[in-house]
């Protein structure tokens, strides 16, 4: 009788042991992890729509896009994917990677679709839920954020279609809500105020590296990254010898500047072209759902904002920034959307 509870009890540990392995699996890897969506989509890329304020080198950017919904790119072009059940929206309208504008219009230098198709377009994002609409892009605005010498204070300077606006951080409204990439620098003693003016009209101090401040303007670290941006409340994107990693609210680099940008367009002049033309601007991802996605050596990961392993590198082979709980990726060739273990 001894013997057999005794096998009894050793059966029941390996049973709880077997059990426990398949709910969390080993730290960081994919079998941890529950499928909200399974993998079943040939995308070859799913990127969160870019908002227009980063289109220019240095520009702060926030969390980009509209939430619950991403591009994925098909063999006919990029469409709106709805990250909540995988429905596109869009398939064939833009050749290249479109952004944001700051009316919440989708925009693409080299767009292809007619009146009637823009209907049709606007018809198919509405049924999505999305806000976003195919009506010709207005430039939004351009932000960038500035430790004032002399006034130690953080200063918002905005670019409107032409205008220009100087506010001190205290003073807008709404106030900020992000963590946000600063430099040193005011406006030149000749500003044209009147004309329309450029980021070159500004005087930049160090080298024009930039600096963490917090949502209330206070100075977080030294004016010691070549850039920053996709700033968040919990993360900002910070850059140093070419890579990047990210500093929490503390001012702490709880993620080292080791990673590659991997995402985001950048439409620049071409003479050779006459036109404009879609480059590659290697965008850090932005800190949403709690976690980030980064690249290294190739190879994806996934971590959480306190710089821990939530998915490990080489679990999946490739990775879109979390929304709504879900963690879209990609593996064996197929996208599917994994559900985000609750915090």
């Amino acid at each position: 009788m001894k013997r057999t509870l005794w096998a009894v009890f050793c059966a029941a540990l390996l049973l709880a042991a077997s059990l426990l392995a398949g709910c969390g699996g080993k730290e960081g890897a994919l079998d941890g992890f529950v499928w909200a969506i399974e993998p079943r989509y040939e995308f070859e890329r799913v990127e969160p729509v870019l908002d227009a304020d980063p289109m220019e080198e240095g520009t702060a950017c926030t969390a980009p896009g509209e939430a619950g919904y991403y591009l994925a790119k098909t063999g006919s072009g990029w469409a709106v994917l709805d990250t909540a059940d995988g429905r596109l929206a869009l398939e064939g309208a833009f050749p290249h990677q479109p952004y944001r504008c700051g009316m919440g219009h989708l925009c693409g230098p080299d767009a292809q679709y007619s009146g009637e198709q823009e209907k049709e377009y606007n018809a198919q994002l509405a049924a999505l839920g999305s806000t976003f609409r195919m009506e010709v892009g207005h430039g939004g605005r351009s932000r960038e954020y500035f430790w004032a010498p002399g006034k130690e204070a953080v200063y918002e300077a905005c670019m409107v279609e032409g205008s220009f606006l100087w506010t001190a951080l205290a003073e807008l409204s709404p106030p900020v809500q992000t963590l946000l990439p600063v430099r040193r620098g005011a406006l030149r003693a000749d500003f044209p105020w009147h004309d329309p003016p450029t980021w070159e009209d500004m005087e930049l101090e160090e080298n024009g590296l930039y600096a963490v401040a917090s949502p209330a303007g206070g100075l977080l670290t030294d004016f010691v990254y070549e850039n920053a941006g996709m700033a968040g409340p919990e993360l900002i994107a910070v850059q140093r010898g070419g890579k990047w990693g990210y500093v929490n609210g503390e001012g702490r680099e709880v993620i080292p500047c080791e990673y590659e940008g991997f995402w985001g367009p950048r439409w620049q002049w071409s003479e050779a072209a006459g036109g404009l033309v879609c480059e590659e601007a290697n965008y850090p991802a932005p800190c949403t759902g709690g976690c980030v996605v980064v690249k290294k050596d190739g190879e994806t990961g996934v971590l959480r904002a306190d710089g821990s392993v939530l998915l490990a590198f080489g679990q999946v082979e490739d990775a879109a920034p979390a929304q709504g709980g879900l963690l879209w990726v990609k593996t064996e060739g197929r996208w599917g959307a994994l559900r985000l273990p609750e915090k």
